[in-house]
């Protein structure tokens, strides 16, 4: 979390309340409220008029990282929509997006195949599908070769070459392993 100096004197209450917000200041509160609230807290910043397209660059793949299941707190069109506004990020820096497929890979049970979360690691995604990674029910390993439009996002935050992309009409198979 980013520490916020110029808001030190302000309460929780005043922020929320404010005209604007700086990207520190909501960092700040997704900080204050935890991981979970991020999706929600960017969204209606930024649906209200209190944070710019500026901050919803920076903050939004840190804030699809860090949330447990980020497609919960917010449904896949809300997503598409913040995702546009940021453009194509890397470690929520602004980055041209790449101009050829990439191949991906995610480890999940079947019924989550089409999450967005993936990743250019099949080790990463292999940790997934047997359920060391997450703690879950063994999965199974799935691989699709995203088209630049799809992709999203790249965050390397958790060391996880994690890729975000839009799973919208993209042929997904599983892997053998």
């Amino acid at each position: 979390m980013t520490k916020m100096p110029q808001a030190a004197h302000h309460d929780y209450g005043q922020l929320l309340r404010a005209d604007k917000l700086t990207t520190d200041e909501l960092d700040y509160l997704i900080g204050h409220e935890g991981r979970n609230a991020g999706p929600s807290l960017l969204a209606d910043a930024y649906s209200e008029d209190k944070i710019t397209a500026e901050t919803v660059t920076a903050l939004i793949g840190g804030i699809w990282s860090g949330a447990e299941y980020p497609d919960r707190y917010l449904d896949r069109d809300t997503w598409r929509w913040l995702f546009d506004v940021a453009g194509f990020t890397i470690d929520g820096e602004p980055a041209e997006r790449p101009t050829e497929p990439i191949l991906l890979w995610r480890g999940t049970v079947p019924e989550r195949r089409t999450d967005w979360s993936w990743t250019t690691d099949r080790t990463i995604a292999e940790g997934y599908a047997n359920g060391t990674a997450a703690r879950r029910p063994t999965g199974r390993l799935h691989v699709v070769l995203t088209p630049p439009e799809a992709l999203l996002a790249a965050n390397n935050g958790r060391s996880e070459a994690e890729y975000v992309i839009d799973t919208r009409g993209l042929t997904i198979t599983e892997a053998q392993w």
